[in-house]
């Protein structure tokens, strides 16, 4: 709630969330990610999150994951 009210008082373009729903259940996480999609008509929002129901309202998804070789590879999920 607060993170939302701090857009409504001075909006920015451009907002970066790392695991802001960590510490929530489903229920709430899956209000989060209804709210951050309400917002994003007006500014982008880069979330990282394990949630799958965060992630289930995204857009675009990209995920990370390490191989046995040590390289990290990167995948993107347009949804």
């Amino acid at each position: 709630a607060f993170i939302f009210a701090i857009q409504e008082y001075q909006p920015a373009s451009f907002y970066f969330l790392d695991e802001v729903d960590a510490a929530l259940d489903k229920i709430n996480s899956e209000m989060l990610s209804k709210q951050i999609a309400k917002y994003s008509k007006n500014a982008q929002y880069i979330v990282i999150s394990h949630n799958d129901a965060v992630i289930s309202e995204a857009e675009l998804v990209y995920g990370v994951s390490m191989q046995q070789d040590g390289v990290s590879k990167v995948i993107s999920l347009k949804i």
